[in-house]
């Protein structure tokens, strides 16, 4: 083996190396970003401004609300006096968090997030001081089925 090859070859690893220990682009502190159009803490009317009218709602907890914008691939849990507490994306076209969708592969999250604070089931928590993305994913643990951002708090 020549020392050219060698040197290809170790550039080859580090960069393997990088590309699978990524950084979640986002501390304590940060803002989290917008995610289907909507700010955390975005009101009912902003809401239906962006998304239009819910394809359906579900009541939950006290006075808290799971509304659905299937034609967007946005699901949103809202309460009246704290707005938008989570906004999760749940199909590919409806938009990304820092480049990832739902429908990617673990290993390209993993690649460009790194591992996550917290695991749970299903879901990947990255935590970023008061809030939080979630990534869920398939039974399989494979691929991305729904991706959102809520508050911790």
């Amino acid at each position: 083996m020549t020392n050219r090859s060698l040197v290809c070859g170790a550039a080859i690893s580090v960069a393997a190396a990088f590309i699978q220990h990524g950084a979640f682009p986002w501390k304590a502190g940060d803002p989290p970003p917008v995610v289907g159009g909507l700010h955390l803490g975005a009101t009912r009317a902003r809401m239906d401004s962006v998304l239009g009218l819910p394809s359906d709602s579900q009541h939950i907890a006290l006075d808290g609300w799971a509304y659905n914008f299937r034609s967007k691939g946005v699901s949103v849990i809202y309460a009246p006096l704290d707005g938008a507490s989570i906004i999760y994306l749940t199909r590919r076209d409806a938009g990304d968090i820092d480049g990832v969708r739902p429908g990617d592969l673990k290993r390209d999250v993993l690649a460009r997030w790194g591992q996550p604070t917290t695991v749970g089931g299903l879901n990947s928590l990255y935590v970023a001081g008061n809030w939080v993305v979630v990534v869920t994913f398939d039974s399989t643990r494979s691929s991305v089925t729904r991706l959102g951002v809520g508050r911790t708090s």
